[in-house]
């Protein structure tokens, strides 16, 4: 799926193609979501278990993630305007936050549900049918994260990278159940209340995870340094270069990346097209620069001494 998406609508990355590789994706998780939801529901009727139960609840919240996914990507894709000049790319972010939002609220209820099963524990009936259930819901959610990482990296979208975290705890929260539902059943002893602890453990981890992803470029995050030395690299290819310093990155949206820094080099009115250019080839961003400032500080400074 992954590879017919990126073969048919990611070629050229334009945005009418990200938008939609980002629909192709939310329509089919919003279908796959669904459809567990009805399944974990069975299962949790069949069973009595309050995990199997709220954990079908966690995937039909998880069909609304990726609506919200899908209007953050097509909203953030308008034009810039008078009122917005630099686009409505950060919509997207704030389309990440409020599935976080989404994920930590289902991650508190279960963990309520969980703690009051195991002051009041129930017995839970694992029949073959909750178990074969539980072991394909396992593998669609574990497919559902190959494909949400994966296409989230390729078109840059913060949803879809909070939609992928999202399925991978689902995963791992529905191997938790399925081990408490074998131990009862090999054992007798009721884990069903300690296992939704851990699943809502789980899905708390995976929303502030989402929290973090979505809310950095939202702050204004500080260059990595990865990016850093992709800089240094392109820096060093002009010898009048000798350093730049006080690197900031503005990020609004994936389309619409600006940095900006001060440049020390020989003839800097001459370099700096020439730089910007570079930048825009191999960064994909825009550049403000501005030559020949003097700073004493060298925090987050490039020097290019050893290049030439």
């Amino acid at each position: 799926m992954t590879k017919f998406i990126k073969d048919r609508y990611l070629r050229d990355n334009s945005k009418k193609g990200r938008i939609k590789a980002g629909a192709a994706i939310s329509g089919l998780g919003i279908l796959l979501n669904l459809i567990l939801f009805c399944l974990k529901l069975t299962a949790g009727i069949l069973s009595g278990s309050v995990a199997i139960t709220a954990d079908g609840f966690n995937n039909l919240a998880d069909s609304g993630s990726c609506v919200l996914a899908l209007l953050g990507l097509k909203l953030g894709c308008k034009p810039p305007d008078k009122k917005y000049p630099l686009g409505y790319g950060r919509l997207e972010y704030l389309s990440g936050m409020l599935i976080s939002a989404a994920i930590l609220f289902i991650g508190g209820r279960m963990m309520i549900s969980s703690v009051s099963k195991i002051i009041s524990p129930e017995p839970v009936d694992g029949c073959g049918l909750v178990i074969v259930i539980l072991l394909l819901s396992v593998a669609i959610k574990g497919c559902m994260y190959r494909c949400y990482s994966t296409i989230g990296r390729m078109i840059h979208s913060s949803g879809m990278r909070a939609a992928a975290m999202d399925s991978l705890s689902d995963c791992i929260a529905t191997m938790a159940i399925l081990a408490a539902v074998t131990i009862e059943r090999l054992t007798g002893f009721n884990a069903d209340g300690y296992t939704g602890v851990l699943v809502a453990v789980c899905i708390l981890y995976a929303g502030m995870t989402s929290v973090r992803e979505s809310v950095g470029p939202l702050l204004g995050k500080a260059p990595d340094k990865e990016f850093t030395d992709k800089l240094k690299e392109i820096s060093a290819e002009f010898k009048e270069i000798k350093a730049i310093d006080d690197i900031a990155v503005h990020d609004y949206g994936p389309h619409k990346k600006i940095i900006t820094f001060f440049l020390k080099a020989d003839d800097a009115q001459a370099v700096i097209p020439k730089l910007r250019k570079r930048i825009k080839e191999k960064l994909g961003y825009e550049a403000v620069i501005c030559p020949e400032y003097e700073n004493d500080n060298t925090e987050n400074k490039i020097t290019l001494k050893d290049q030439q």
